[in-house]
């Protein structure tokens, strides 16, 4: 993930890379592609055929499996937006989400309850954690749901009134990287 911003009116133009790990996961779940796409890419880049690949498949969305146990994070499209949740099976236990991040420069949570990651380049912001599960009727319950930060670099969830005999989702949105500047940055001020 990352944010940029438009430099001065010499066209420069400022990046910021970060990396989000899950502490304590396991290193080796299972990766399930979803809902495969009918287009393809071809990769035929450099002199050398054998490195070449084509006709490499597309897929809306991809699973990894028990990254913690009984817990899956699933990333996939929404109306342009990449969006991830994760999914909490009985027997899954929240407080062992934890998502480390290295390279911001700060992580914090606002009024509007939003995560707010501050970096040279700007802020990315995601939504509140927005969560629910589905009861033995299966009428559907949202949860209140918080995040949390500690030792300043790790993020977790707060949850109140969660059944864990039933199946959990935590569905946070990335909402937009904020580009900030004059009127001299052009498109780079669109979020």
């Amino acid at each position: 993930s990352g944010a940029g911003r438009a430099g001065s009116s010499r066209g420069i133009l400022r990046s910021h890379a970060y990396r989000v790990q899950f502490a304590g996961a396991h290193s080796q779940s299972e990766i399930l592609p979803e809902k495969k796409q009918s287009l393809y890419y071809n990769y035929l880049i450099g002199n050398d055929p054998s490195a070449w690949r084509s006709r490499v498949a597309l897929y809306g969305a991809i699973t990894y499996k028990n990254i913690y146990p009984n817990i899956d994070v699933r990333y996939y499209s929404d109306k342009g937006q990449l969006k991830y949740d994760f999914i909490v099976h009985p027997g899954g236990r929240v407080e062992q989400i934890a998502l480390q991040y290295t390279g911001v420069d700060r992580i914090s949570v606002n009024r509007q309850k939003e995560l707010v990651i501050a970096t040279s380049a700007g802020e990315v912001k995601e939504l509140y954690p927005y969560s629910y599960q589905y009861d033995e009727q299966s009428v559907k319950k949202e949860l209140r749901c918080r995040y949390r930060i500690e030792n300043g670099n790790t993020v977790k969830f707060d949850l109140k009134d969660y059944d864990p005999r039933f199946t959990l989702i935590i569905d946070p949105t990335v909402v937009f990287c904020t580009f900030t500047g004059g009127a001299n940055n052009y498109g780079f001020t669109a979020t």
